[in-house]
């Protein structure tokens, strides 16, 4: 087992490739404390984790909320322990043209995906920084590498992530603790569904949402849509000893679509 005994927080854990990335951590022998918005769904992902053999815990946590980060650090120190692992993987999209973009849109934007990972890997650092170890893994996304027409704010955030991700590597390097992004393409989750249909909607005349996603697989290289344990699987070796050298990278998980770094 590559992460046997290890603590780790995953952000975002009650679907998706937050859950996918918690259940990868527990088969490789973690314990994992699971953070989302939706309690009834983060409790379903712990239970799931428990169900593989290792203790988990469930908290509803807010990455907006400095009072809710600060909360799930401390529950997970007094149930673990430790910190030995952090996926800060909570995100969010929308879709609109900047020119008809609301204000909030773009700070909810910011605010889950780019402040919200500072909240977090702020909190635990300072946890970490105690133990002189740990590894950080922030979700970016391909689209921090690029831009997208109506995905201003979200690419934007993204960027944001990546740029931040490397700049705390270099603050935490001689502590001890590394930190790496992982940057996804298109995943096939609930946030994909939306967008589709969101993209169909904009571009409007026939355009259906299985159109949109047979358009993701004509433009990845591999040839079909990515699945949220193609994630996960790179999650474990950045949170493994695999990855001990690896430090300040936004590591492409794209199916070829991005390419460059």
């Amino acid at each position: 087992m590559l992460l046997k005994d290890r603590v780790a927080i995953v952000t975002g854990a009650g679907r998706g490739i937050g859950k996918a990335i918690a259940l990868a951590f527990a088969r490789e022998g973690a314990d994992v404390v699971v953070a989302d918005i939706n309690l009834d769904e983060a409790e379903q992902t712990a239970r799931e984790v428990r169900e593989l053999g290792r203790g988990s815990l469930a908290v509803k946590v807010d990455v907006r909320s400095r009072e809710d980060v600060d909360d799930l650090v401390a529950k997970t120190v007094e149930r673990f322990g430790v910190i030995d692992i952090l996926m800060s993987n909570a995100g969010v999209s929308s879709m609109e043209c900047v020119i008809d973009m609301p204000e909030e849109r773009w700070d909810f934007n910011m605010d889950v995906n780019l402040k919200g990972t500072f909240l977090v890997t702020r909190a635990v650092a300072k946890q970490m920084i105690r133990q002189c170890s740990g590894r950080i893994i922030c979700t970016a996304s391909a689209a921090g590498k690029s831009g997208t027409p109506t995905q201003a704010h979200y690419n934007a955030s993204k960027h944001g992530v990546i740029a931040y991700a490397k700049s705390l590597a270099l603050e935490l390097a001689p502590l001890g603790i590394n930190v790496n992004s992982v940057c996804p393409g298109t995943v096939r989750t609930s946030m994909q569904e939306r967008e589709a249909a969101w993209s169909a909607e904009l571009r409007g005349g026939d355009a259906k949402p299985e159109d949109i996603k047979e358009e993701y697989v004509s433009f990845t290289p591999l040839g079909r849509l990515e699945e949220p344990e193609d994630v996960a699987k790179v999650a474990v070796f950045l949170a493994s000893d695999y990855a001990a050298f690896m430090t300040g990278q936004a590591v492409n998980v794209t199916g070829g679509l991005v390419n460059t770094e």
